[in-house]
């Protein structure tokens, strides 16, 4: 059922004119379509129009038979009734015309957006599963290289006692002991604090990278998500055929767990 619409409603090339006010009007925030005759533009024009109707002096005119002026009555009734009705046709016609272009611009604006949404996560996706595996290889590297500047670090210790024996045995003079602790010290002051910086650094990465991965795991299925819950089923049965202890249980379930959620 087509809604009521204003009889001054009218379309023009620039958009909608309300012809009672002769102003531009947004018949979409304004009472054109439906209840218009509360519109108080519309009731002030109907005011103004019957005030006037009644300040107007009748022309005389000639009395014409009963039929005839019955029949001239319904002829301009229905008359104007077509013209009303085809103005009203015409005119929600149009309001929903305008509502389809805009409906279908919104869609347009978002269909592209929510594209651009599904390329940006594919990259995403790409970017932690790349950086995830790479980091995998090189993080082995780098903690073999702190365990070797460990054990470095550890010697410089070892050879500070000694130098601290020597001197208290007597068998290097106080000129060369203090000349080997400085030489000493700074070389493992410089490796505790590379070692320390290392670490903190090697900590954060690792962190920050485990959080993508997760985030990815919970959004994502992937074989390796399925795998791992996989593991945590057969870890399940093992524990309840007695086959593992509820210590490794307990400490492997929280691994797998750690990783999937």
């Amino acid at each position: 059922m087509s809604r009521a619409v204003c009889p001054g409603l009218e379309r023009t090339a620039s958009g909608y004119v309300c012809t009672y006010a002769q102003r531009p009007i947004n018949p979409f925030q304004w009472y054109c379509f439906g209840d218009y005759y509360e519109c108080p533009i519309y009731v002030q024009y109907m005011k103004t129009r019957g005030a006037q109707a009644k300040a107007e002096t009748k022309p005389a005119q000639t009395v014409q038979p009963l039929q005839q002026q019955t029949q001239q009555q319904q002829t301009t009734a229905v008359t104007a009734t077509a013209v009303t009705t085809t103005a009203r046709v015409e005119a929600t016609a149009d309001a929903e015309d305008e509502l389809i272009r805009s409906g279908e611009s919104i869609i347009t604006k978002f269909e592209s957006n929510a594209k651009s949404l599904n390329d940006k996560w594919r990259d995403y996706e790409g970017s932690v599963q790349s950086v995830r595996q790479n980091w995998e290889a090189e993080k082995a590297k780098l903690r073999r290289y702190m365990m070797i500047l460990e054990r470095i670090r550890n010697k410089y210790s070892e050879d500070l006692k000694e130098v601290e024996l020597r001197r208290s045995m007597g068998l290097i003079s106080d000129d060369a002991y203090n000349k080997l602790k400085e030489s000493i010290q700074k070389k493992l002051d410089k490796i505790g604090d590379k070692l320390k910086e290392l670490n903190a650094k090697y900590q954060e990465i690792d962190t920050t990278i485990n959080q993508h991965y997760k985030r990815l795991l919970l959004t994502t299925v992937t074989p390796e998500v399925s795998k791992l819950k996989l593991s945590l089923a057969k870890l399940e049965e093992m524990y309840r055929e007695g086959k593992i202890s509820k210590e490794v249980y307990e400490k492997l379930r929280a691994e797998i767990e750690g990783v999937i959620s």
